[in-house]
């Protein structure tokens, strides 16, 4: 699998559209940030359905800007570079501009929510029974299936459908996947420890600045790339010799 020409795509994705990424991005990770602190720090512990309903309340917000960000990047990613494969070549030139066409208010009305965060949850739960058995299984699940929510948007794929898509896709080229996105989320996922815990203004408005800035601008890296990874991965497994016309009728299954 060509690494460069994935992330060089992933690029040119990020520098065409790169403010209203980072805005949407950015956005994103400073209202989780702000949800955690207020759990973290303004809510009584020892109120424990408050604590829980605040808990629930931060992970729910979490969800859902982890859930647009990804679909807002796969919208702006197929308009900008794949449009024309999806809808035929008389819709090249508006592919070439669809870009411009896809707003936030559009992702918000399209995506398909609840196919979303539902596998957003079984991949978490998947990834933690495997880290729990041991810390490989994790790895492994996650990296077979880390491709499942750009193939519900690409393919239109049901929950079941589309993490045995991702796992089918991936395992074929998995030390590839590996580097290109089992990786880099593991850096990401440092990004939160780097921040100081807050206890006042002036450290509130510096985990805001480490955790808005800088963990929104990797988090739309990362998910720029996920998309040009599925979309690859999908050109692959379409010229395999065992790939068929039939290979996408589970997309209306589970």
């Amino acid at each position: 699998m060509p690494i460069r020409e994935i992330v060089e795509a992933a690029a040119r994705s990020a520098l065409r559209d790169g403010w209203r990424i980072l805005a949407v991005a950015v956005t994103v990770s400073v209202v989780t940030a702000l949800a955690e602190i207020a759990v973290d720090h303004l809510i009584n512990p020892n109120d424990l359905t408050l604590s829980l309903l605040a808990g629930i309340s931060a992970a729910a917000v979490s969800i859902l800007g982890t859930v647009f960000l990804s679909g807002f990047l796969a919208r702006l990613v197929r308009a900008a570079n794949h449009g024309a494969a999806n809808h035929g070549a008389a819709n090249h030139e508006a592919a070439n501009h669809g870009a411009e066409r896809v707003t936030i208010g559009q992702v918000a009305r399209d995506l398909p929510w609840f196919r979303l965060i539902r596998a957003d949850l079984l991949v978490v739960l998947i990834i933690i029974l495997g880290t729990l058995a041991l810390v490989i299984p994790g790895l492994v699940a996650f990296t077979l299936l880390a491709v499942t929510g750009p193939a519900i948007e690409i393919e239109n794929r049901k929950v079941l459908a589309a993490l045995r898509r991702s796992a089918h896709l991936v395992r074929h080229h998995f030390w590839p996947v590996v580097l290109l996105a089992t990786v880099p989320v593991m850096v990401a996922s440092e990004v939160e420890s780097i921040a100081p815990e807050p206890s006042g203004a002036g450290e509130i408005l510096e985990v805001l600045a480490v955790r808005g800035i800088l963990e929104g601008a990797l988090e739309a890296a990362i998910g720029l790339v996920l998309v040009e990874l599925c979309y690859r991965l999908i050109a692959l497994d379409s010229r395999s010799p065992s790939a068929s016309p039939a290979s996408g009728a589970d997309s209306a299954r589970s």
